[in-house]
């Protein structure tokens, strides 16, 4: 078989930044098109019950992402009002650091 035939559909992956990210060991990113207004709220709102409880214990996102494990850009993302999905076990390691519940970032009342 020859050595292109080989490569070529790595290398075609590769160029879809979805499927990199899979390949590494990321996550595909949230299409808010699939999401219905209800869902894309709940997500947005995740991003600023952890914005109101960061600046409550007085950090920033830089010290909140250190504290964490995280990157800083992953708190900024999530903060923001773009939807970002979120895995429970960043949720668990942001509400750790916060020295709160994990349930108290999905309580909006």
């Amino acid at each position: 078989m020859p050595y292109f035939a080989i490569l070529y559909p790595i290398r075609a992956l590769e160029r879809n930044p979805c499927i990199d990210k899979i390949i590494r060991g990321g996550k595909m990113p949230v299409n808010a098109k699939n999401l219905s207004k209800e869902e894309c709220a709940f997500i947005r709102n995740i991003g600023f019950r952890v914005q109101f409880m960061r600046k409550k214990a007085g950090l920033s996102q830089a010290e909140l992402a250190e504290r964490s494990g995280l990157a800083d850009s992953t708190i900024s993302h999530l903060e923001s009002t773009s939807v970002y999905s979120v895995s429970f076990v960043t949720l668990f390691r942001i509400a750790s650091a916060l020295g709160v519940k994990p349930n108290s970032l999905l309580d909006f009342d």
